[in-house]
């Protein structure tokens, strides 16, 4: 079954075998394009979420289909002082609530550019073919 979601990539494996096994459910996200691309994303939206890096998504790449369950936006604000030296720095960070469907293959990335969202046509996988 073919189906459109976005795509949350660069994420370790260790955090995507916690989400298979049901111990996480809440993505942070600090990038900016998966930010760029979690700021599109609705709930009952579907998300591809991936180990690949940005620059290596393709077709054949795998991940997990979710679906979104919850989204939180939520900025930070750092203040560093010393003597004369007063420094600001502001972080925006978008936590996504998923939940796990099954496991996906890219059969086609679209992008536009840098800021836009990142989705691709993704074939649910039932089984493995050896070839």
């Amino acid at each position: 079954m073919e189906m459109r979601c976005f795509i949350i990539s660069g994420i370790s494996r260790t955090i995507i075998e916690d989400i298979l096994r049901g111990h996480l459910r809440t993505l942070e996200l600090r990038n900016v394009i998966n930010i760029a691309t979690a700021l599109n994303a609705e709930i009952g939206d579907c998300v591809f979420v991936t180990s690949a890096k940005n620059s290596d998504l393709a077709r054949g790449v795998t991940g997990i289909i979710s679906m979104v369950e919850g989204k939180e936006i939520v900025s930070h604000s750092t203040l560093y002082a010393r003597n004369d030296y007063i420094e600001e720095c502001e972080m925006t960070v978008v936590r996504l609530k998923i939940s796990p469907r099954s496991v996906g293959r890219i059969l086609q990335v679209f992008r536009k550019d840098i800021l836009s969202p990142v989705e691709a046509d993704v074939l649910r996988i039932d089984s493995f073919f050896a070839r």
